[in-house]
């Protein structure tokens, strides 16, 4: 019995020190001008529930995910539950890709927030910018939103290492 409370408590303990990542996360990825460079805006919360999804399997990686986008939806203002429709599918294919194919390498884990980024970013602009007519869309897209991609890609690395150091701080006996 005291094993299976303690086992509880390293799980209530790291699951609520990723919950603050994301939080921590998304307030600097709302923040108004921190992370600009030019007119790049870095999105940190791909790269947190990227993160997680390749630390866990693969259900509490979607779930985060769901999680993550509702927060995201929350703080871009856009439709809720878009991002988090979307982050609950790319969080969940990460995490079974990289259980399956891939091995756990930085370059792997960056190529995997470049796609879902481009994914992610790309769904957004074509309902949000493309589809209502804003004039320039493939000018925007190429000069904006594929350098955030690429930033925000690079930065994820940085989520990466501390929810690895969560998770082997935290592992279970």
């Amino acid at each position: 019995m005291e094993s299976q409370n303690k086992r509880n408590g390293i799980l209530i303990a790291r699951w609520g020190l990723y919950t603050l990542v994301l939080l921590v996360a998304a307030a600097l990825q709302s923040t108004p001008g921190f992370l600009r460079v030019g007119s790049c805006k870095a999105f940190l919360i791909l790269g947190v529930c990227i993160a997680v999804s390749v630390q866990e399997d693969e259900f509490s990686g979607a779930l985060f995910g769901a999680v993550g986008g509702m927060l995201w939806d929350f703080t871009a203002g856009r439709t809720i539950g878009f991002f988090a429709i979307v982050m609950l599918f790319i969080c969940f294919f990460c995490s079974v890709l990289v259980q399956l194919y891939l091995k756990k390498a930085y370059i792997n884990i960056f190529l995997l927030n470049v796609v879902a980024g481009i994914v992610v970013t790309g769904m957004d602009f074509l309902f949000d910018y493309w589809m209502r007519g804003y004039p320039e869309p493939m000018r925007v897209y190429t000069t904006i939103i594929l350098p955030e991609v690429v930033v925000s890609a690079l930065l994820a690395l940085l989520s990466v290492r501390l929810i690895h150091s969560i998770a082997s701080w935290l592992s279970l006996p």
